[in-house]
Formats: C-alpha cells, structure tokens, sequence
C-alpha cells in the first residue's frame, strides 16, 4: 500500500469500497484514508470521499464499520473475517511506515506504545497504560466504536473490533518485529494490548 501526499502535512493510507444497507454500491464508490498531524504532535486519520466536500468525512471507527458491512454484503462471515483482517494489517503496516519516517511524532520511551495511543487519540477513546519491569500493558477502557454504530446504523462490531485489533498488531510487528503482543479476545468489550519485550538469551 503506497502512501503519497495529499497535501501539507497530509497523506493518502489507502482506498475502500463502501456498501450501504439500502443501496448497492459499485467500486465506483469508494473512501479514501488520510492521516494528517497538527504541527504539536497529534495526528488524526479520517476517511472522506474526495471531491464529494467535508460531509463525506468519517472517523476511523466508522472506517472500519463501513468496510464491515462492504465485507458482509457480498461474503460470509469467516471470509468477511479474512478481508478485515487484510484491511486491519496493510492500514496498520501504512500507519508504521508514515510513524517511523516522522519519529517526532513518538517522543516517548516506548515508541510502539506513543503509536498505540496515537490510534486511540484519534479515535477519542479513553485509556490507560501500566508500566512494569518486562512491559507495558495498553487498556482501552471508553472506545467510541459501539456508539458510533449506534449514530451510523452500521452494526458490524464484531468485524470492526477485528480490523482494529489486526491494525494495531500490524502496526507493533511492523514497527518492532522483535516484541511480544498479547490482544485482547474479540468478544472483550474492551481493547487490551500488552508488549513485552524480549528477554535476553
């Protein structure tokens, strides 16, 4: 997945399908993904169709319900499963590439961790980290995802939850292939991520 630039300060992630549950879409109709940073450290990922104006514009947890419910309007549920883990891992692998060439962007101890809590900023969820002596353990505990599918209409949670799980494990491996990530079940209500690093041999 290429990433190019959109304008200052801004780039492209990448391009989904989109499907509404009254009409059909073809590939005509598609979102694209932008990542932008503030100037003070911030970075925020939003999807919109371009040239449609600023009232196509979704946040990332509407990302993921909207490519859920493309996934299930033309599969079943296991390979639905399949193409959101996909999405999940080449927006995560995108993510990664644009962090690491703007290192400014993870002024903290733990690189993998300021990356995590970028995902969750832009998301406006709420969380918490604990540090200990082999890692650091990321809980989400207020994620917006269910109220957004209440707002939007898109039910698709399970699906969702699944994407971002798999972008945010992509986004850890991609980053540092040498930790160890533990996530959370995909029926937890909440987000759980836990990076170990490695003991020494």
């Amino acid at each position: 997945m290429t990433i190019r630039n959109f304008e200052p300060h801004t780039v492209r992630l990448c391009q989904y399908v989109i499907a509404s549950a009254d009409m059909y879409y073809t590939e005509l109709e598609q979102r694209d993904v932008f990542l932008k940073h503030d100037g003070r450290g911030n970075i925020h990922i939003w999807g919109e169709i371009v040239g449609r104006g600023p009232s196509t514009k979704v946040d990332l947890c509407e990302i993921f319900l909207e490519y859920g419910l493309y996934c299930c309007s033309w599969c079943s549920m296991a390979e639905a499963l399949y193409h959101m883990q996909d999405f999940g891992e080449q927006l995560g692998c995108s993510l990664a590439k644009y962090l690491t060439e703007n290192s400014h962007l993870l002024t903290s101890p733990d690189p993998t961790v300021r990356a995590l809590e970028h995902i969750f900023e832009t998301m406006g969820a709420c969380f918490s980290t604990e540090h200990s002596g082999s890692g650091t353990q990321l809980v989400v505990t207020d994620c917006p995802l269910e109220k957004t599918a209440e707002r939007s209409g898109l039910r698709t949670i399970e699906l969702a939850h699944h994407g971002i799980n798999a972008m945010c494990r992509s986004l850890i491996r991609a980053m540092n292939p040498n930790l160890d990530l533990a996530i959370s079940a995909p029926d937890s209500p909440e987000f759980i991520f836990t990076i170990v690093m490695p003991v020494p041999a």
